[in-house]
């Protein structure tokens, strides 16, 4: 599928359009949520076998939770927000009766006996889960590519290089921009909601750490059919789950329906040009493509933004690694039990590795890291996702500046804001000389997401050069 053609809406179907105008034509009756989802599955026969997206395809449970739907409708029933909109959902979140592989051979047959909650809101809000999407081992890779269903490509192929579409959420970018699904769900660690967006032109939030339950993620604690976050490794205390959509109104929509129910919805009224705004063109550790720096600049001077000056985010990068050193993988040899040997060599290695100490002045300098940036933020910062473009398939190290940097090189900036735990919106804000997207990270304090929403707003209806 040509960038030309991605999420192309077209007058005899469905595909393409919003979360909020499908789940209005449901509801509405002007179309049901049958014709929708099948106009989604018919999208999946023909573009799919080409991106790899997605790996397990729910057409009976798709078609029965729309005819529900239906029914429901037509004996006088309210449905959800989200009604008869198709998701997807990333292989590496659990999903009841649905093979959930975490991209690893030795999880091939797993099928969880529960949803995850992330999941289990978007069916109560009345979505309709209509596959699950490639994602590297156990989310371990910002490149999506495994030994079990091979590598996902971007629909984007705007100079005629097959290119990623990023990772660890690769599988749910790929399928959101090329209109096989509405709406994604996937998980960021270190990125992987963010630069999947940036990769193909979508917007993504990572919310504040415990804005969204994070019960439900490969790996993690399993006990009675759960699956449940390890509150004591550094991926159970940084990693949350975040949508991805096409459009802001969706984004946050999505946003709205996973959110705690003890929290306040995400507010719609935030005045831009109250807020303090900053912006940096970089984390300030690892070299950032020009064309990148340069839309992130354009971005700023419309804005009206002062420079960020302070020190917090240059040690962000650093802190998250170290932390990521001391995990001992413990979650990932329960799951996987004797089958070790159906591991790739890269995870096997991760297993074998001796993790370094987990310090407690580690959370203690994280605590103090936090507060410093808070003090030099603003209200939002905004920032590069990464220091590259979308990457083309099988390119695994990467020159900017002339400097050789690895995949997790090329995250620095949003390694830095996870271990912050702030909420981070992406927004596509130019493109660049090959045709490509340019994402912007905006950067909220906690809980605030409006702000961050807002400020994407401001930016995406700006003029485009």
């Amino acid at each position: 599928m040509k960038s030309s053609e991605r999420a192309r809406v077209d007058v005899d179907t469905w595909v393409g359009r919003t979360a909020r105008s499908i789940a209005s034509a449901v509801r509405d009756g002007h179309i049901t949520a049958r014709e929708v989802v099948q106009d989604h599955l018919s999208a999946i026969d023909r573009h799919n076998p080409e991106l790899n997206a997605i790996v397990t395809v729910c057409a009976e449970d798709a078609l029965a939770a729309a005819d529900d739907l239906d029914r429901r409708r037509e004996a006088g029933k309210i449905l959800g927000p989200l009604a008869g909109v198709p998701f997807t959902v990333k292989d590496t979140i659990t999903t009841a009766g649905v093979r959930t592989t975490a991209g690893s051979r030795a999880l091939a047959s797993n099928i969880p006996m529960r949803d995850a909650t992330a999941v289990t809101a978007f069916k109560a809000a009345g979505a309709v889960l209509i596959g699950k999407t490639n994602a590297p081992e156990f989310g371990a890779c910002g490149l999506t590519r495994n030994d079990l269903f091979g590598v996902t490509t971007s629909p984007l192929i705007a100079d005629g290089i097959p290119r990623s579409p990023g990772g660890s959420s690769g599988g749910e970018s790929a399928s959101v921009a090329a209109g096989l699904s509405v709406l994604g769900l996937g998980t960021d660690f270190g990125g992987s909601v963010r630069w999947p967006a940036h990769c193909t032109g979508l917007v993504s939030i990572r919310p504040t750490l415990g804005r969204v339950d994070t019960d439900g993620q490969i790996p993690g604690v399993v006990f009675d059919g759960y699956v449940l976050a390890n509150p004591v490794t550094v991926h159970g205390v940084i990693q949350t789950i975040g949508p991805l959509a096409r459009n802001l109104p969706d984004l946050e929509l999505a946003l709205n329906v996973l959110s705690n129910p003890a929290l306040a919805p995400v507010e719609k009224s935030v005045d831009t040009n109250t807020l303090d705004i900053r912006w940096a063109p970089g984390d300030g550790t690892m070299p950032v493509d020009d064309e990148i720096v340069d839309a992130v600049s354009a971005a700023a001077h419309m804005l009206r933004a002062k420079e960020y000056n302070g020190t917090a985010l240059s040690r962000g990068h650093a802190l998250f690694s170290t932390l990521r050193a001391t995990e001992s993988h413990a979650d990932i040899r329960v799951l996987v039990g004797t089958e070790t040997e159906q591991l790739t060599s890269e995870i096997r290695a991760a297993l074998d590795a001796r993790p370094q100490h987990l310090d407690e002045n580690l959370w203690a300098e994280r605590a103090k890291l936090i507060q410093q940036f808070l003090d030099e933020m603003g209200d939002v910062l905004i920032m590069p996702v990464a220091s590259i473009l979308a990457p083309p398939l099988g390119q695994e190290s990467f020159t900017v500046r002339g400097r050789e940097l690895t995949w997790m090189d090329v995250l620095a900036s949003c390694r830095a804001i996870s271990v912050l735990g702030l909420p981070s919106v992406v927004v596509p804000i130019a493109q660049a000389r090959n045709g490509l997207p340019v994402g912007l990270q905006i950067v909220a304090r906690p809980w605030r997401e409006a702000d961050a929403l807002a400020v994407a707003a401001r930016i995406a209806s700006l003029p485009r050069e």
